[in-house]
């Protein structure tokens, strides 16, 4: 059973112009010189916060070690996430005191649930490609964050 198939001119005109629009899109890319993220003021703000969040979470362990086993993984990714942004900025928040460990955590998931607020707010901000991708993950890594902590408290 043969099977054959007539290609219009039209049809090879479509796809020659849209191999065209690739390469023209994919020629835009490249000349891009972009910045990275640490030379941006928003990898420099979100740095900061990311740098408040890890004093929450260190002050925090301290004042309730029993919380060590289930905080120090979250804390452990933003450490990573302040290694990823490439920049260090000054934390201007003073860690919040709390009475017991169940309001620490519920404290760290409000913060967790900011957090991730403020970084979407960022990643639609940032006129970087690769800091807005960045931003992004951070975001989604922080909006897991909340749930988790929840959860916690839920036990």
């Amino acid at each position: 059973m043969g099977f054959e198939q007539q290609v219009s001119r039209r049809a090879v005109l479509v796809a020659a112009s849209g191999i065209a629009g690739a390469g023209v899109l994919a020629a835009c890319g490249d000349g891009i010189a972009a910045s990275g993220p640490a030379d941006d003021p928003i990898a420099t703000e979100v740095a900061a916060a990311e740098q408040a969040l890890i004093a929450q979470y260190q002050a925090f362990i301290a004042a309730f070690p029993q919380l060590n086993a289930e905080l120090a993984p979250i804390l452990d990714q933003h450490a990573d996430h302040l290694k990823a942004l490439g920049v260090t900025g000054p934390s201007t928040q003073a860690p919040v005191a709390a009475s017991d460990a169940r309001t620490a955590v519920a404290v760290l998931a409000d913060a967790e649930r900011e957090a991730a607020k403020s970084r979407r707010t960022s990643c639609v901000a940032a006129t970087n490609p690769e800091l807005a991708r960045l931003l992004a993950l951070i975001a989604a890594s922080e909006a897991s964050h909340a749930p988790a902590l929840t959860k916690m408290l839920a036990t």
